[in-house]
């Protein structure tokens, strides 16, 4: 039976995402925000006759993410989805891929989800003109500033910025007081982060400064014991994940409704 969940399955749910939690590491945040009591946010389950969860929906405004574990309810969270107001519905390919298909979704992106379990400490190289530095409330709008000259980065805001860094954290290199290569975490918790804004200024691209950035945020979340994860689609950047030792563990895909 798939039904709207409430705070009496906290502790299922959790143990549930918790099954490939570099998979979920945003969901497990957005759980840990919004909760279960909350208007614009709803969970819904596939439970079986035992009280065991075989999917989970969650809706935030009108963006959808789904996740299971193994078998579940293709047809019933079809149906649920399709009396739904939305724009998007992501999850691991392997599940939500079957979702959209039936929807008749046809509009998507795919990316690879990957975790680091270890890092080299070895040094960068870089010139003693640029600094690495943590970002702060102090140099916010100079990374701002950094989003808006990277062609390949969507604009961001002072308040996106700071709420990135309320659950995670982030170093970037300066340079003549102008921040030019940045890499940023989000959504930590005790066991995962999520990598995030890694990029460099089209000017000083090719001289391993967002490397720079990756070793010094990397190694620091993994001497905390959490494990770096990130998303990508660029293949060019997928080797320099590969060089410093993230894995692909799966693939995400996201739809979007027409």
């Amino acid at each position: 039976m798939i039904k709207r969940i409430d705070r009496k399955y906290e502790k299922k749910v959790i143990e549930y995402l918790n099954l490939e939690k570099e998979i979920n590491t945003f969901s497990l945040q957005e759980l840990k925000n919004y909760g279960f009591e909350n208007i614009f946010y709803k969970i819904y389950c596939d439970i079986d006759e035992d009280g065991n969860i075989n999917g989970i929906l969650f809706r935030c405004f009108e963006y959808l993410t789904f996740y299971s574990y193994g078998d579940f309810d293709v047809d019933g969270f079809c149906e649920l989805i399709s009396d739904m107001e939305f724009n998007e519905i992501s999850g691991k390919s392997s599940c939500v891929d079957l979702i959209a298909n039936k929807l008749g979704l046809l509009k998507y992106r795919r990316v690879h989800l990957c975790r680091l379990l270890s890092i080299d400490k070895y040094e960068e190289e870089i010139d003693d003109n640029f600094k690495l530095k943590k970002i702060n409330i102090f140099n916010i709008k100079k990374v701002v500033k950094l989003y808006e000259e990277i062609d390949e980065f969507q604009n961001t805001t002072i308040e996106n910025v700071r709420l990135n860094l309320r659950s995670g954290r982030g170093y970037c290199i300066e340079h003549k007081k102008k921040i030019i290569s940045m890499a940023k975490s989000t959504a930590e918790n005790q066991n995962t982060a999520m990598i995030i804004g890694v990029g460099t200024h089209h000017d000083y691209r090719n001289r391993g400064l967002a490397t720079k950035c990756m070793m010094k945020l990397c190694s620091e979340l993994l001497d905390k014991n959490i494990i770096p994860c990130l998303f990508y689609d660029n293949e060019e950047a997928g080797k320099i994940y590969k060089k410093l030792g993230f894995e692909t563990i799966d693939n995400w895909s996201i739809y979007y409704k027409e």
